[in-house]
């Protein structure tokens, strides 16, 4: 069993990447960006790509950041310049529907799992250690030590730095940040760019797990909603806990043949079980302020 949790903890990195991209998007952008797998998916395939074509692995995967960061930029973009008055559901119903196109745009490029999945490149899977009898690899390490760096960083960046209290200015009320003269568009855009460098990144180090198959990648998107859901789309915190308890999950899950097969439902049942407990929790405040 404690050999399953730490193998879980691979998986719980990545998913906290993942969940993290998805509320700082929403916190710093006001946006649940639904479309964020795919861009990443899209980012690493190209790296895949260029590896392919003989290109050194490292500067394959600093040019498929960059296509990621490039694509996430101009969704951004498009979102700043026309839909920066509307609500966060009309921005959100956008996403939705870039992610739909990304996917068939992704399938037609790079095929699916019946046609042939892509052999990925893995920088980071050489051995870290052993503990016990599983060996971890640099993965896990990298995405653990990202995900607790983003979390740190971020929560003191936007609670004790200039640049913080202007992107928080902007994602909450963006048209009174640029009256008193914050580059709303700018920073908004900085931030599209580098949560879409961010998910290229997360998805190049869980690909070739995963098998290499664009769809599977693009569909990680539930996953990240599941483990934003925890923190509320607010709390990085907890979002880096919901993560790391969702990879948990997984390795225990799959070391047990009963349920070895439903591991693909933990991310549909944390959303069910948190949205039942949140509607309970607001029916209890109701009655309480009665």
């Amino acid at each position: 069993m404690v050999n399953s949790v730490v193998a879980g903890l691979s998986s719980g990195g990545v998913y906290a990447l993942l969940g993290l991209s998805i509320v700082l998007t929403y916190r710093l952008a006001a946006v649940v960006n639904f479309a964020m797998a795919a861009v990443g998916a899209m980012g690493a395939f190209s790296m895949a790509s260029l590896t392919d074509a003989g290109v050194n692995v490292w500067v394959a995967l600093v040019g498929g950041a960059l296509a990621g960061g490039l694509l996430s930029g101009l969704l951004g973009a498009g979102l700043i310049r026309w839909f920066g008055g509307h609500a966060p559901r009309t921005k959100a119903a956008v996403t939705v529907a870039v992610y739909v196109a990304l996917m068939a745009l992704g399938l037609r490029l790079f095929g699916n799992v019946t046609t042939g999945a892509r052999r990925f490149p893995q920088p980071f899977d050489a051995p870290a250690f052993t503990l016990g009898d599983v060996v971890v690899p640099q993965a896990a390490l990298v995405s653990l030590s990202l995900a607790v760096l983003i979390t740190v960083g971020v929560g003191l960046l936007l609670g004790r730095t200039r640049v913080g209290l202007k992107l928080q200015a902007i994602s909450e009320r963006p048209s009174t940040a640029e009256v008193v003269g914050v580059p709303a568009p700018r920073l908004a855009l900085g931030v599209w760019v580098g949560i879409g460098a961010l998910t290229t990144l997360v998805i190049v180090m869980v690909a070739p797990r995963l098998g290499g198959d664009f769809s599977t990648l693009g569909n990680l998107v539930t996953t990240a909603l599941a483990v934003a859901m925890v923190g509320a789309f607010h709390s990085l915190w907890l979002t880096l806990a919901g993560g790391l308890l969702l990879g948990c999950l997984e390795g225990v899950t799959a070391s047990l043949e009963a349920v070895q097969q439903y591991r693909g439902v933990l991310p549909f049942l944390v959303m069910l079980a948190l949205l039942w407990w949140r509607s309970r929790h607001e029916v209890w405040d109701t009655a309480t302020a009665r």
